[in-house]
């Protein structure tokens, strides 16, 4: 019980940080929209942080979902000084490895500004090569930070990870806030430069008393090779969605002005829902996984990801439910200030609609990829992270004849769909079970439950007059989220959904 009341606690404690880590970067949103709106300079910069964020996903994807089971099985067997100097080694060598990466992007950004953003002009194509430019600069901080925050989480420190958002959120509006009217957008890249610095200055902190760094580079090191062979596919497996966003980008370069920084504003209201909803759960049970397989313990695991699934749905459907409803409100309230006028706020609700049904199948497919890795298999997610980008291209291309950037919008969700369709499928092949008949009925009354909670929505949006003003949109929004989540939560108790039941019974006997 004491272990359990940790966990709970620890959850509870990442997820606060989480949300407040969002809550700025909603903020930072708020303040780039006010001042760049969807404008050309915020199409370049959108596109150059997704160039630069690419090798940063990469090795995102490749160092958090193969270092901390190599990690942790080290520990076990071995000791702390063998599994740190093994850490030692694996930073300093992604670290070179970041390296040589920034400076072969830095020389090639032109040609490939050039070859993915197809459709931007001559004066475009410069802005975005000279800010990809400026965020490189720190490309070797960020990795070192990634695993450096990866080890932390590997020893269940899970808040320090979390904090490294702060950085980010605070350099970028400082720069927008304090510099944007001399130096424009190009203030905004140096605000990124500071920050991938200041994110590694956090984390130090915490590795005092149990980690210790060597300066040891051995490229003969067997436990690396293991991780390089795991970190392959992994690169693709993890970094699936933010590659499709990507993608979304080129094809949106062709379209209308403004598209791609409607899409990005869209699809991070849909990173800030994940990150509250999903990231707490995986980032903790990620490792309590890679534990459970590392003890071959097969029913533990998957009572685990029974649990995780009805704890996901029960959070995120009557969220998608709202979202949809009020995608109006929800862009006038996110970022309907100074330059992001109501043809903006069209533009984006709209999209924010086609990726905001994808959510439970993102985070699902996201947290199936972390069970696949747990057991130290990273092929098999690879695998199906090949098809989801292959179906989203090809729903793309069509899609967007017919519905524009909502169509590579809505092509990215039912990718995601397949995605975690698929993953399924394959993990029942694996243990020959999953036990999934134990929470369907939950699973279909909580689906009752949602068409409930949007259907009070609906009525709710069309009894009250649509508002202006951030101050009236946020009362209209939150009057109709309110009503909805309660019709919700009704219907979830008259259902005799057990989970709601034992989420409710847990916060109040931890009250008491």
């Amino acid at each position: 019980m004491a272990k359990g009341q940790r966990i709970f606690k620890t959850t509870m404690l990442v997820t606060g940080i989480i949300i407040l880590s969002k809550v700025s970067g909603f903020i930072r949103d708020m303040i780039l929209a006010n001042y760049f709106g969807t404008g050309i300079a915020n199409d370049a910069y959108v596109s150059a942080y997704s160039l630069f964020y690419l090798p940063v996903l990469l090795f995102n994807s490749c160092i958090s979902a193969t270092l901390i089971p190599l990690y942790v099985e080290e520990r076990e067997r071995q000791s702390l000084a063998h599994s740190n100097r093994f850490a030692s080694n694996t930073i300093n060598l992604f670290a070179l490895a970041a390296l040589l990466i920034a400076a072969i992007i830095y020389a090639l950004a032109r040609p490939l500004v050039r070859l993915i953003y197809v459709g931007f002009d001559p004066m475009k194509t410069d802005l975005t090569v000279k800010l990809v430019r400026t965020m490189l600069l720190t490309l070797v901080f960020n990795v070192t930070s990634i695993s450096l925050a990866s080890l932390l989480n590997a020893t269940d420190k899970y808040v320090a990870a979390q904090l490294t958002g702060f950085p980010l959120n605070l350099c970028v509006i400082v720069a927008a806030v304090g510099f944007s009217e001399r130096y424009g957008i190009e203030a905004v890249g140096w605000g990124v430069f500071a920050a991938n610095i200041l994110q590694l200055a956090i984390l130090l902190p915490f590795l005092r008393g149990w980690f210790t760094w060597s300066p040891v580079l051995d490229f003969s090191d067997s436990r690396f090779h293991k991780l390089m062979v795991l970190a392959g596919p992994a690169m693709l497996s993890m970094g699936v969605s933010e590659l499709n966003h990507m993608i979304d980008h080129a094809l949106a370069s062709g379209l209308n002005p403004g598209d791609i920084s409607a899409m990005s504003y869209a699809y991070r209201l849909i990173t800030f829902l994940l990150g509250v909803l999903m990231v707490p759960l995986t980032t903790i049970m990620f490792s309590k996984m890679s534990r459970l397989a590392a003890s071959k313990d097969t029913e533990g695991m998957l009572d685990a990801l029974r649990r995780c699934i009805l704890v996901i749905a029960l959070v995120a459907l009557p969220i998608v439910a709202i979202a949809v409803v009020m995608s109006m409100d929800v862009i006038k309230f996110a970022y309907m200030r100074g330059r992001f006028d109501m043809h903006s706020v069209e533009v984006t609700a709209g999209i924010l609609v086609c990726y905001v049904v994808g959510v439970p199948f993102f985070g699902l497919r996201d947290f199936l990829s972390r069970v696949f890795h747990a057991l130290q298999d990273t092929k098999t997610p690879f695998r199906v992270s090949c098809l989801v980008v292959s179906v989203n291209i090809i729903l793309n291309l069509i899609l967007r004849i017919f519905l524009g950037a909502r169509g590579l919008a809505l092509a990215t969700s039912i990718a995601g769909c397949t995605g975690m369709v698929t993953m399924l499928l394959l993990l029942k092949k694996r243990f020959g079970h999953l036990g999934f008949g134990s929470i369907l009925p939950d699973l279909v009354k909580l689906l009752a439950s949602a068409a409930v909670c949007a259907g009070i929505c609906f009525a709710m949006n069309r009894a009250i007059p649509p508002v202006m003003g951030t101050g009236r949109v946020f009362l209209r929004l939150a009057a109709c989220s309110a009503v909805s989540m309660i019709a919700y939560a009704a219907a979830c108790f008259m259902l005799h959904v057990r989970t709601i039941r034992v989420f409710a019974s847990e916060v109040i006997r931890r009250r008491k």
